[in-house]
C-alpha cells in the first residue's frame, strides 16, 4: 500500500539533497533555503508570493481551508459511526477541529487522505503523507477500505489536536489569572502601604481619633488577607493549570 504520493515523495527527496549541499555553508537555515528554492523556483508558472510552508517537513499539505479540494466531513460518510460535527479545540466550546476525508485523483487512481479544519480559523491541513491510493470506482472493496482508513485517521487526529488545543488554552488561561492576580497584588499593596502611613499619623493624635484608627487597620487587614488569597490561587494555578477552566 502507497503511503505517500510519488511526486510528493520525489519533490521531498529533491529538497533534501539540496540541503545536504546547503548545509556546508548554512546548517541552521539549509532546509528552509532547500524548500524555498523547490516550491518557489523549481516549477514553471510559480508565483512569486508563494509560500514555502505550504508544506510541511512530513509532506502535508498545510492551507486555509479545504474548499479547493474534494473534503468529505466523517459524518457524511457513517453518521453511525461519526456522528458528530468534530472536537471542541478550546475550553469554551467556541471553536471546534473537524475530520474530513479528501479524493484527489492521479493518473494511478484516487489518492484518498485523512484532513482536519478548524471552525473559526484559517487553518487546514490535508495529511498526504497519511494517505493512500486506491481505485477510482467507489464500489470497489480497496476504496472503501481506504476512505474507512483515511476517516479512521482523521477522527484520530482531530481528538489529539483537539486535547491539546484545550490544554493549551488552560494554560493561557492560567497564566493569564495569575498575571491579574499580581497585578491586584501590586495595588493592593500600594493601598496597603498608603493605610500603614495613614494609621501612623492617625495614632500620633488623641484617642478622639482611635475609631478612623480601627477603620484603616480593618482595611489594612482585609488588603492582606485578598494578598494571601490571590497568592494561594497563584500557587494552585501553577501547580494545575486547568483549575483555570473549572
Amino acid at each position: 500500500m502507497n503511503k505517500v504520493n510519488f511526486y510528493l515523495e520525489s519533490r521531498l527527496a529533491a529538497v533534501k539533497k539540496r540541503a545536504e549541499g546547503y548545509a556546508k555553508h548554512n546548517p541552521a537555515g539549509a532546509y528552509k533555503s532547500a524548500l524555498d528554492h523547490q516550491v518557489k523556483y523549481k516549477r514553471r508558472g510559480y508565483i512569486r508570493y508563494d509560500s514555502a510552508n505550504s508544506y510541511s517537513e512530513a509532506g502535508d499539505l498545510c492551507l486555509y481551508n479545504l474548499d479547493d479540494y474534494d473534503a468529505t466531513p466523517l459524518q457524511d460518510i457513517s453518521r453511525r459511526a461519526y456522528d458528530y460535527t468534530g472536537y471542541y479545540a478550546d475550553n469554551f466550546q467556541g471553536e471546534l477541529v473537524r475530520p474530513y476525508i479528501v479524493k484527489i485523483k492521479t493518473s494511478r487512481g484516487a489518492f484518498i487522505c485523512p484532513a482536519v479544519d478548524y471552525s473559526d480559523s484559517d487553518q487546514a491541513t490535508i495529511y498526504i503523507s497519511r494517505g493512500q491510493l486506491a481505485p477510482n470506482d467507489p464500489q470497489d472493496l480497496a476504496h472503501e477500505c481506504a476512505i474507512g482508513d483515511a476517516a479512521y485517521i482523521a477522527d484520530r487526529i482531530a481528538e489529539r489536536l483537539a486535547d491539546e488545543g484545550r490544554e493549551y488554552d488552560a494554560q493561557y488561561q492560567a497564566e493569564q489569572q495569575a498575571g491579574d492576580l499580581k497585578e491586584d497584588n501590586k495595588q493592593a499593596i500600594k493601598e496597603a502601604h498608603k493605610l500603614i502611613e495613614a494609621i501612623r499619623e492617625q495614632r500620633r493624635y488623641s484617642n478622639i481619633l482611635t475609631p478612623i484608627c480601627e477603620l484603616l487597620t480593618d482595611k489594612l487587614r482585609e488588603l492582606r488577607a485578598s494578598i494571601r488569597r490571590n497568592n494561594a490561587r497563584i500557587a494552585a494555578l501553577n501547580n494545575n493549570y486547568w483549575l483555570a477552566v473549572e
